[in-house]
């Protein structure tokens, strides 16, 4: 990484911004991924900077992504997972929240370069959002348990046929394992559970 990069990222990091979760450098294509937190984060540090025409359009093409997305699952996924989400939000303990809406967030661009925060972002009121927020910015979380790839199967379409979830393990048919693989990333450090990619008439 050039001396311009590594400033660029001190300052991101000074911004508030999070390495590996808001932000991260696409040597491959030469590009920098940012979310759209770390955006504002930038907007609010460095408000006499145009960060848009600096940095352009973080959702950039993110509708022929998703359009993309649904096609390939026969299921239109964003729509259905922003109000589980909200749901599971609302219902879980504070460390368990975080790390669930982390998890998601991270797990879901890694898979499919959809940026999903805006989407939660707009679908929350006030105080809501305020949370959110707040969430994101925890050092300590518990690790995310099968809530997550729960709301993501269902999100993708998948139904309790292709999938059954025993205390750390989760168990797929190759039908909920590819609607899983779509929206999710393939190792498993993004979750604290087992998922196995085979027959639930053969665990």
């Amino acid at each position: 990484m050039d001396q311009a990069a590594v400033d660029f990222f001190q300052l991101l990091v000074q911004a508030g911004a999070v390495p590996g979760e808001d932000f991260s450098c696409d040597a491959e294509q030469q590009a920098y991924r940012l979310n759209e937190r770390c955006h504002q984060l930038l907007r609010t540090a460095y408000p006499e900077i145009d960060w848009l025409d600096f940095l352009g359009d973080s959702q950039a093409g993110v509708k022929e992504r998703i359009q993309k997305l649904h096609q390939q699952l026969g299921h239109d996924f964003v729509d259905q997972l922003i109000p589980l989400m909200r749901q599971r939000l609302t219902a879980l303990p504070e460390d368990q929240a975080a790390g669930y809406v982390r998890a998601i967030l991270a797990g879901v661009e890694s898979a499919t370069g959809i940026v999903l925060y805006p989407f939660l972002k707009n679908a929350l009121n006030l105080s809501e959002q305020a949370r959110l927020e707040w969430l994101l910015r925890q050092e300590v979380v518990a690790a995310p348990g099968s809530a997550c790839l729960q709301d993501l199967l269902q999100a993708a379409g998948a139904t309790a046929a292709d999938y059954e979830v025993h205390a750390n393990d989760v168990w797929l048919t190759e039908t909920g394992w590819q609607k899983l693989s779509l929206v999710w990333p393939g190792d498993g450090d993004w979750y604290a559970v087992e998922v196995h990619p085979r027959s639930l008439d053969h665990p």
